[in-house]
């Protein structure tokens, strides 16, 4: 049987008018009616989502976000391409 893990906590609506409440870290049947009728993003197949902690694994930390600006006082250098 394919699992996959509830991203987030969100009430989804299945076709026959059924509500079910989907909590974040749940995991659920990939062929499930309630994972059919969810939004995108709702379930991910990545075991990560189904792990319970305390402190998050350094596995599980999210990469550092880089700095699309200079900060002020700080110079960049560009560099163009030959045919720019």
């Amino acid at each position: 049987m394919d699992v996959v893990y509830a991203t987030y906590t969100a009430q989804v609506v299945t076709p026959d008018g059924g509500r079910h409440t989907v909590h974040g870290g749940q995991h659920w049947a990939a062929g499930d009616p309630v994972v059919a009728a969810a939004p995108d993003g709702l379930f991910s197949p990545d075991a990560r989502y189904g792990v319970s902690y305390s402190v998050p694994p350094a596995e599980l930390a999210e990469p550092p976000v880089e700095q699309a600006t200079a900060a002020p006082g700080e110079r960049r250098s560009t560099r163009r391409g030959a045919g720019a």
